[in-house]
């Protein structure tokens, strides 16, 4: 059996950086990966301080476990040297696809602090909530699951059933393109908010949330025209006409137009006329309410 822990730690270069709103608090963070898979690296030093667990343990226990090591990179961050000037330090990040898998496996027991402690409970108990409700719920009987409907609650039925529908999204794409879209809000509230380097002229979180969804969407409606793995093509050339590269670089003053663009593209691979996606409505409605301030 292969010693992770004694491989050494793959080096990423990149000049893309930001960060991430982690409990309140700013986490760096850089930008990169290869094409089709590009992501966010968040510095593993800072989520720990902030949780309150040594560094050099969690390093190990990511380097360790198959269902992390391959998201673990050292990555040059800009900083300031003693003299004040700019500089670059070598540290281990995680990648964003697998932080929240790190997080479920952090033993609680070495969290310091007792508030802290809690909310990684609370957290580790949510994903188990998400992991069931995505494939375990569906293995039930249906006559068991219709036995037991009236005593849910309505906001855990309605999240039961987005991420049950979610979990079938290969077998009834177009049925559930709307509910994609409500489930990446849902989803995003875990336990992170990306927010890297958002400014006063550019579209706010919730427009960002649109826009992703949207360009989920038109990518997987590209796809089934264009076969798969096409999708880059089509986000490269909206990207390219609008002049953004992340999401959280388009402009108040570019997002109108970006919008209408993003309904023109639905409806021209969409020939049937069938109804507009609930959140294209969403992101037309902030333009005309744009338009009465």
């Amino acid at each position: 059996m292969t010693n992770r822990s004694s491989e050494p730690i793959l080096y990423m270069k990149t000049d893309e950086f930001g960060g991430v709103d982690f409990e309140g608090q700013h986490v760096p963070c850089a930008f990169g990966g290869e094409p089709g898979n590009l992501t966010a690296f968040v510095l593993i030093s800072g989520v720990c301080q902030i949780i309150g667990i040594p560094v050099e343990g969690e390093i190990d226990r990511i380097r360790s476990n198959h269902l992390l090591a391959d998201g673990l990179f050292t990555i040059s961050f800009p900083t300031l040297d003693e003299k004040g000037k700019a500089a670059r330090k070598d540290a281990p990040a995680i990648s964003l696809q697998r932080l929240h898998t790190w997080l479920a496996l952090i033993p609680p027991e070495i969290v310091t602090g007792d508030a802290m402690r809690q909310k990684l409970v609370n957290t580790q108990q949510h994903f188990t909530d998400v992991v069931y409700a995505y494939f375990g719920r569906r293995m039930l009987p249906a006559e068991l699951r219709a036995e037991d409907a009236p005593y849910i609650d309505e906001k855990r039925s309605k999240f039961y059933e987005m991420l049950e529908g979610a979990s079938r999204f290969d077998d009834r794409l177009s049925s559930v393109e709307g509910e994609i879209s409500d489930l990446r809000g849902r989803v995003n509230q875990l336990s992170i908010t990306i927010s890297a380097g958002e400014g006063k002229d550019n579209i706010d979180a919730d427009k960002q949330e649109q826009l992703k969804a949207m360009i989920d969407i038109l990518g997987n409606r590209y796809e089934q025209k264009h076969g798969k793995g096409t999708r880059g093509e089509m986000i490269k050339d909206l990207k390219a006409q609008h002049n953004f590269r992340y999401y959280n670089s388009v402009s108040n003053k570019s997002w109108p137009a970006l919008v209408r663009d993003c309904v023109y593209r639905f409806n021209q691979m969409n020939p049937k006329k069938g109804p507009l996606p609930q959140v294209f409505r969403i992101a037309l409605q902030s333009i005309e309410q744009g338009k009465l301030l």
